[in-house]
């Protein structure tokens, strides 16, 4: 690391040096230099911030760099001391930020200010640029959602600023180059994970810049001891240095970009679980205070999270998340929320639990549901949430799931029971590990089959708990659309037709998902049904439910992914992030959550229509009834008297058999165990063949090598290698603490001295003997042995003096 050493032409004191500009060695040697690097640093961030597409007008981020360099620049040089550099570059970098913004503001923003006082324009568009702020602070305290990509602009500059002018002060008032490289490298990587555009290539200029700038930085240090040691050295070896350590660079980010990364390594998925499951629920608060910003169509799947959020464009992609070999499909659920505060939902189930890889689930006994297994093979990384139809049942690995009581029905009877006694429902299941490509596990459903009719024909005699949670709608909720829904369910007495009803009149708005985010001051379901008329599959099924919310009928919203694409000749099913979608689950006593499909961009979900038993052949009276296990029939709960029609109850009886399908191979712990137990001594084994073993055939820098592992023993018994002493000083010294050894450490010395200072008419007998080694080597064998006699004497004397007195 670059320090501030004493200049030669000075002999200030030591506290006054600290604030000499002079006196730092990268203005000794290419100041000029070492400052363009430091500009093209931080302004090859300041464009990838630009060209990564989050916002416009992010073009302000480059001018306030620019004034950031200047000020940091300038404030080195002076004699400021550090308080009032800080503080002045605060008061200095807020008015250019705010001045630099209110040049992008447009004139008909500002025109309620200009109107309505007596202010000049600049200070109009920055007052819009400050109120901005004040009402993204109130969102974030009240923890709702913001759109204002304005207060985005303002922070990213703010955070610009203070790493150009901090990191420029490092360099330039103390030589700290690492404390400018990382921070600002740190934000580049973060920036190219998450930008909606490709900004790899101005990553790949950061690094070749920053890395021959720590190369240039690293030859001022060199240059300066090498003049204090007077070393002669070529005054243009710098374009040497800067040369060689380009070509350096540009192979070890080639070498960086072609190794294989160590994502899939389970050890360190586990160590970074709980940072990723804090970075999880970090990424939700940002998208919620963000929404106005543009999204990545990144490759790697983003982990769906509690809340839901009304925003903005949604920017996806058609990169495959994962197949799925299975009989029917229609969702493929990740999360389900149940509780919505006027601009986005949440999940506010509070319980977990955790089930063993083939363990039934207590799932809720609905009537009409059949045992349905899915093989869902990943095609990306999808965090560690598991996609699968409602509901789950099973699966051939461990979950780890966060749940709600279903009040209203009874568990089925191949599962244990809980201890309340009531069946659960998961509101998101995760697995204990992160997924990646090529994962694959299997999952059984306990999926709908009910027919229309028996929707139609369903009681509303629903549990108490029921109503309390999926009746929940804000409390100043839009008497505009609770009229609409009125309107759309009058005179129909059913909750499937009310469904259908509302569902109906939403499929007639066109589908658009790059619509802009609705107004702070606006409300959601009304600025997509009467504003702008059109929206994506989150405004379809917000709509929808509350919509029945307010009509009377339980409703609530689910996210993951639809049905995909169905490939015949494979069997199999193809989900892209395009497939991603949100859709509305209305709950039907003794039937459980029924999907329906508001939005207009999806296929309709059809329902077959179901028997009518007045029209049956009278001949099925005739035909015995299917037996049912005795367990099953133990197990469901009978039909109501005039109502012997209804469909049998799921038992679950089918997952006795377990899962269907192995899961993938699982290392055993004590496997990788015994690995590290052999790993150990190999290792060691190695490392002592390199040190003890030496050259037999090259042994020109023999002497050289000898004698540097004869001062690393010196160090290792105590005896200190002082930079002021000789070669046979050293020597002398190690004689007088090892007299049988004094020979043999003369022997190295004299050829170490020989080979060093004598020049080309000095020889050193190093060729090989008649066992194969060179003499000095063999002389060094001997020495090696008194050292490690040594060392065993000197390491037991320091254990029995940390032995406590008896």
């Amino acid at each position: 690391m670059a320090q501030t050493v004493r200049s030669a032409s000075t002999d200030v004191a030591p506290v006054e040096r600290r604030i000499r500009y002079h006196d730092n060695l990268y203005f000794q040697d290419g100041f000029w230099l070492t400052a363009f690097l430091v500009a093209a640093l931080y302004l090859i961030l300041a464009a990838a911030l630009d060209a990564a597409g989050h916002t416009e007008n992010l073009s302000v981020v480059i001018p306030v760099t620019a004034g950031a360099f200047a000020l940091g620049l300038l404030m080195s040089l002076s004699r400021f001391d550090g308080f009032f550099a800080l503080s002045h570059s605060m008061f200095v970098g807020l008015a250019w930020i705010l001045f630099s913004m209110a040049r992008v503001v447009p004139a008909d923003q500002v025109s309620p200010f200009l109107d309505s006082s007596n202010i000049s324009e600049l200070q109009a568009r920055v007052y819009f640029v400050l109120l901005r702020l004040l009402d993204w602070v109130d969102a974030a305290v009240s923890r709702t959602a913001s759109a204002d990509n304005y207060v985005f602009i303002f922070e990213i500059c703010f955070l610009v600023w203070w790493l150009t002018y901090l990191g420029v002060w490092s360099i330039f008032r103390y030589g700290y180059t690492w404390r400018a490289v990382i921070p600002a490298g740190i934000v580049l990587l973060i920036n190219t994970y998450y930008a909606p555009q490709s900004t790899v290539g101005f990553l790949l200029a950061f690094v070749l810049v920053a890395l021959v700038l720590l190369v240039r930085t690293n030859l001022s240090e060199q240059q300066l001891r090498w003049r204090e040691d007077r070393i002669y050295f070529q005054p243009d070896i710098v374009w040497d240095f800067l040369r060689n350590g380009i070509l350096f660079s540009a192979l070890l980010v080639l070498m960086a970009w072609v190794m294989p990364g160590l994502g899939r390594n389970p050890q360190l998925r586990a160590l970074l679980a709980p940072v990723n499951t804090t970075w999880e629920s970090t990424a939700e608060n940002v998208q919620r205070l963000y929404q106005g910003l543009n999204r990545q169509p990144s490759e790697v799947v983003s982990s769906f999270g509690n809340t839901l959020t009304l925003g903005g464009e949604r920017n996806v992609s058609d990169s495959p998340v994962f197949q799925a070999q299975t009989l029917q499909a229609r969702y493929w659920r990740a999360v389900i929320f149940d509780t919505y505060d006027g601009r986005r939902w949440l999940d506010t189930a509070d319980g977990t639990a955790q089930y063993d890889a083939g363990e039934i689930v207590p799932v809720p006994s609905w009537r009409a549901r059949t045992a349905i297994s899915q093989t869902i093979t990943l095609l990306a990384p999808v965090g560690t949430i598991l996609f699968g139809m409602p509901d789950v049942a099973q699966a051939d690995v461990r979950i780890n799931a966060q749940v709600r009581s279903q009040p209203g029905a009874v568990p089925i009877s191949a599962a244990t029971a809980p201890e309340d006694g009531l069946p659960v429902e998961f509101t998101m299941i995760r697995t204990d590990r992160d997924l990646f490509n090529g994962d694959r596990y299997l999952l059984v459903s306990a999926a709908t089959e009910a027919t229309v009719r028996d929707l139609e024909n369903a009681t509303t005699d629903y549990a108490p708990e029921i109503l309390d949670r999926y009746l929940q709608i804000p409390v100043d909720f839009s008497p505009r659309v609770t009229e609409e829904a009125q309107r759309l369910t009058a005179g129909l007495t059913t909750p499937y037709a009310k469904a259908k009803a509302i569902e109906s009149y939403l499929r007639t708005i066109p589908y658009n998902d790059a619509i802009p985010a609705p107004p702070p001051d606006a409300d959601p379901i009304e600025y997509f049904l009467y504003d702008i008329q059109q929206g994506y599959c989150d405004y379809y099924a917000t709509a929808m439910a509350m919509m029945l919310r307010v009509a009377g009928v339980p409703a609530r919203t689910a996210s993951g992914y639809a049905e995909g694409i169905f490939d015949e000749e494979s069997g199999l099913y193809f989900v892209t992030e395009r497939d991603a979608h949100t859709w509305v689950e209305v709950f039907f006593p003794e039937y459980g959550w029924i999907e329906f499909e508001p939005t207009a961009g999806e296929s309709p979900l059809d329902r077959p229509a179901g028997e009518d038993p007045t029209n049956v052949d009278a001949t099925a009276g005739d035909a015995e009834p299917t037996p049912q296990p005795d367990d099953a029939a133990a197990g469901a709960t009978p039909p109501p008297a005039g109502r012997e029609d209804l469909p049998p109850q799921f038992t679950g009886e089918e997952l006795l058999d377990g899962p269907g399908a192995e899961g993938g191979p699982v290392t055993p712990w004590w496997i990788l165990l015994l690995a590290l137990v052999l790993l150990i001594p190999i290792s060691a084994l190695l490392v002592w063949r390199v040190r003890s073993s030496g050259p037999t055939t090259f042994t020109a820098d023999l002497p050289v090598l000898l004698y540097e592992r004869m001062e690393r023993w010196s160090q290792r018994l105590g005896l200190p290698v002082r930079v002021d002493r000789t070669p046979y000083e050293h020597a002398d010294t190690l004689s007088a603490a090892l007299p049988d050894a004094s020979p043999l450490v003369r022997d190295v010395t004299d050829s170490y001295v020989r080979y060093r200072f004598g020049g080309p008419a000095q020889t050193i007998e190093l060729e090989p003997a008649a066992g194969g080694e060179p003499p000095l080597w063999q002389t060094w064998r001997k020495l090696e042995a008194l050292f490690w006699k040594q060392w065993r004497v000197v390491w037991g004397r320091r254990v029995l003096r940390r032995s406590p007195e008896p």
